[in-house]
């Protein structure tokens, strides 16, 4: 009976400490992962589709052209597959921003249409935390410093064709794809009772999905509009759908446009995001000539 009760109070002391270990070790990666999803998709943080302006609605010879800038004050709002919400603000990202060109082009012949959004995105995040690990009495204090780095590119090519195209009314139906590629970089350094360790992870991917969409204006006056933009897909996603709209006012060769827009990913066979979804309100200027 004594033999049986030293060897359970062993397998409990042990159970326990295993238990300790894995709570750590999850404790850790969750640490790390939560600096990889807030840096990695922080290249979306800045964006708003192109062709977001119009010119004219009513139809014009030959060809037009436009180019725009763009600023999207989002938020992020992520559910990992274990049902975990994380939410991050606009200005905790923006801190993180290393560098970043965000922009479109775009040209017109008729009712046809070709547009191409593309963004470029440099972040970098340091960040340490700090554990106790359950070695010895009382256990240890283990510090863990990282370093983040990340390069990330979105591009949106679209042809779109006009079935509506009036004084007043413009509404493109479109297709193309949405093209992600995404190079983290991580720079993990363990300090503290244990023998130091160091280590690097880098890896790249990228995510192609297929949209189709409308989107267009609604002319109120000469100078003021409505416009708006809405599409869906799937592919390297398992779905995939963007919405915004706004107001427009319309200078002689250029188009200062607020909108409000929402974009959202779902993803089945991730096993670090499940949803991922940006919203937040937008400002951007075109330039047609």
């Amino acid at each position: 009976m004594r033999r049986l009760g030293v060897t359970v109070a062993k397998e409990k002391k042990m159970s326990q400490t295993e238990n300790d270990v894995h709570q750590w070790s999850a404790g850790a990666k969750r640490m790390s992962r939560l600096a990889l999803l807030v840096l990695a998709f922080f290249m979306l943080v800045v964006a708003m589709p192109t062709g977001a302006a119009a010119e004219d609605t009513a139809q014009k010879d030959g060809w037009q052209f436009e180019a725009n800038v763009y600023l999207w004050a989002s938020s992020i709002d992520v559910t990992t597959p274990r049902g975990n919400d994380i939410s991050v603000s606009f200005s905790d990202l923006v801190k993180n921003l290393k560098f970043g060109v965000a922009g479109g082009v775009g040209a017109r012949y008729g009712r046809w249409s070709l547009m191409t959004d593309a963004m470029y995105m440099k972040l970098k995040h340091d960040g340490s935390g700090q554990v106790t690990e359950p070695a010895g009495p009382g256990g240890s204090d283990i510090t863990a410093n990282a370093t983040v780095d990340v390069a990330a590119w979105l591009v949106t090519p679209t042809l779109g064709y006009s079935i509506v195209d009036t004084d007043r009314v413009r509404v493109d139906i479109f297709a193309g794809a949405r093209y992600f590629w995404l190079k983290p970089e991580l720079d993990l350094n363990i300090t503290g009772t244990v023998q130091p360790r160091s280590r690097q992870f880098i890896d790249s991917g990228t995510v192609w999905d297929g949209i189709g969409g409308i989107r267009g204006n609604v002319s109120l006056d000469k100078n003021w509009y409505i416009p708006y933009y809405v599409d869906m897909g799937t592919g390297g996603s398992t779905f995939t759908w963007q919405g915004w709209g706004g107001i427009g006012y319309k200078f002689s060769k250029l188009d200062v446009v607020a909108a409000y827009r929402y974009l959202y990913w779902k993803f089945d066979d991730n096993k670090v995001v499940d949803t991922l979804s940006f919203s937040g309100p937008a400002v951007g200027m075109v330039f047609r000539f």
